[in-house]
């Protein structure tokens, strides 16, 4: 039986069980979502892009590209086609430095500093005794402890042209570019050493984007990030505790409950969480069990990637001009046979947010975030948002 949200103006503290984290809904502190408006955003022309068709030369090296069969075209349309159109460079800038990983003894880089590895009912265990191992010195505790970070960082092109966003996109191209996704993952996650990779999706400057072509990024690195490291434990806990995945249970109880689901399709959910942190902030997810996201198959991919569209065009029609961003969250490579053992508890998930808040003094000062949507009000205005 679905349960409507009764009340969707008086504040109250969620618990966001997979976070552990509260937070607080406040939905008295806006007006309904269409009255969240930016002013529109500063379009910077496509002379002089880098990852514009022609412009090759300005990014490093690709490292994989994907074209689209092209339909027969005359003579002077074949010379303007582009020969690609989604195209994977290294960042110019990373935020990794890179490494020949594959050439580095296993040994020297499975456990880093600060992640240590212990039974398969207590999956990771960050940064283990602080007194013991390379953290001793002879006075005491080393309070400035360092190690090199490595892994890679890519930026993934999602169009030849000068296109500002995801729903831009055709379905086709759409595809391609979460084939890239998928891909790319599982490139990082097979390097021996690597633990932990993530695609993110930042749109306009307030969502930290510094060219507006279309495009994401990935990053992977040798080390499991600690919110990323302690949400896994939460995944494996409650696993442990219910006998059942977590995002099984939410997936149906969303379903159940119906009044933050935004859209659904034969194998994918996108609901708006319940304790979420961001206003209109949307989760998707694959309503079976699936732990890793590289291990899609094209028939799924292609659902997720037009879902995926649709949801970014309801968030443009209900915001226009906000920025945006999406984080797809797959499961880490551990070592030691750990890995197998968190897969039966890990589910991959999508989280989609436009920016329409910033984050103030409060939220920095009590990692207690203010949402002022309520999820059940959210839901409801993507959806008759339409596409």
């Amino acid at each position: 039986m679905s349960r409507k949200h009764e009340d969707a103006t008086t504040s109250e503290m969620r618990h966001d069980w997979l976070a552990d984290r509260w937070v607080i809904i406040a939905p008295q502190r806006s007006e309904r979502p269409q009255d969240f408006v930016r002013p529109p955003a500063t379009v910077i022309d496509s002379v002089g892009c880098p990852f514009c068709y022609g412009h090759e030369c300005q990014t490093p090296q690709e490292v994989a590209s994907y074209g689209i069969q092209q339909r027969k075209r005359d003579s002077r349309d074949h010379a303007r086609t582009p020969k690609w159109h989604v195209r994977v460079v290294p960042n110019k800038f990373p935020a990794v430095r890179a490494a020949s990983v594959a050439s580095m003894s296993i040994e020297s880089i499975a456990q880093p500093a600060g992640i240590a590895l212990n039974s398969a009912t207590d999956v990771i265990l960050s940064g283990g005794d602080p007194c013991a191992g390379d953290t001793q010195r002879a006075n005491g505790v080393d309070l400035f402890r360092r190690r090199d970070l490595i892994g890679g960082h890519e930026v993934i092109v999602e169009s030849p042209h000068h296109l500002q966003s995801i729903s831009q996109l055709d379905r086709e191209s759409t595809s391609l570019v979460f084939r890239a996704y998928r891909d790319r993952l599982a490139h990082w996650l097979d390097c021996a050493g690597l633990t932990y990779a993530v695609v993110f999706k930042n749109v306009g400057q307030d969502a930290g984007a510094s060219l507006s072509h279309t495009h994401s990024q990935v990053i992977a690195t040798d080390i499991l990030p600690t919110d990323v490291e302690r949400m896994a434990k939460r995944m494996r806990l409650f696993a442990d505790n219910e006998s059942e995945c977590l995002f099984c249970r939410m997936t149906n109880d969303e379903l159940e409950q119906g009044s933050r689901v935004v859209e659904q399709t034969q194998d994918f959910l996108a609901f708006c969480p319940f304790a979420s942190r961001l206003p209109s902030m949307v989760t998707i997810l694959p309503k079976r069990h699936q732990s890793s996201f590289e291990a899609m198959d094209l028939e799924r991919l292609d659902q997720l990637s037009w879902l995926t569209h649709r949801l970014v065009r309801r968030i443009e029609k209900c915001y226009p001009d906000a920025a945006y961003n999406f984080i797809i969250h797959t499961a880490p490579r551990l070592a030691n046979g750990f890995g197998d053992s968190l897969k039966e508890a890990y589910h991959w998930r999508i989280e989609l947010f436009p920016r329409l808040t910033t984050v103030a003094g409060f939220e920095w000062g009590s990692d207690c975030y203010i949402n002022p949507i309520a999820p059940e009000s959210a839901a409801e205005a993507l959806r008759k948002a339409g596409v």
